[in-house]
């Protein structure tokens, strides 16, 4: 079997995935990228636009225009902090909430049905197979922080 195939089914599995979970994500009124910010939001409840913007990889002014987007749509608020009247805290409402349980229940779903007829000894192997992948891809100058801006949607 040649190399080429074996990448094409990983990435094919990957756009697949990603179709999946996006268009649970859109079934829901939610847009790409806005589940992991509810998710971070429901951990760090009260956290500012700046703090998430760090964890994010990009400048408070780039998730200011979603977060604008997802208020408007009630899945957040902002709240004035009581130290601060300038800063403004991030709260995920009830609808927010309930929109990233069923969102996760379509991603665990999908996780599941992903590894159908696995045991976990062939999930424990595929696992092994993917790290020695990615070591063998890895580029030693490549840092975590720039991982994580490839993930969060490339270089900003």
């Amino acid at each position: 079997m040649d190399n080429r195939s074996l990448v094409r089914e990983i990435i094919t599995l990957n756009v697949t995935h990603r179709y999946r979970v996006s268009k649970a994500a859109s079934s829901l009124g939610l847009y790409f990228g806005q589940p992991a910010i509810i998710e971070y939001i429901s951990y760090n409840n009260g956290c500012t636009q700046k703090e998430l913007a760090e964890y994010l990889h990009v400048s408070p002014a780039s998730v200011a225009t979603t977060l604008k987007r997802m208020e408007k749509a009630g899945f957040i608020a902002r709240v004035e902090d009581r130290g601060d009247s300038r800063k403004k805290r991030l709260m995920v409402t009830e609808k927010g909430v309930n929109a990233f349980r069923d969102f996760r229940k379509v991603c665990d779903e999908t996780d599941k049905q992903v590894f159908l007829g696995f045991t976990d000894e062939e999930k424990e192997m595929l696992m092994g197979f993917l790290k020695r992948l990615n070591m063998n891809i890895a580029d030693n100058e490549m840092t975590k922080e720039d991982f994580k801006k490839i993930l969060a949607g490339g270089d900003r």
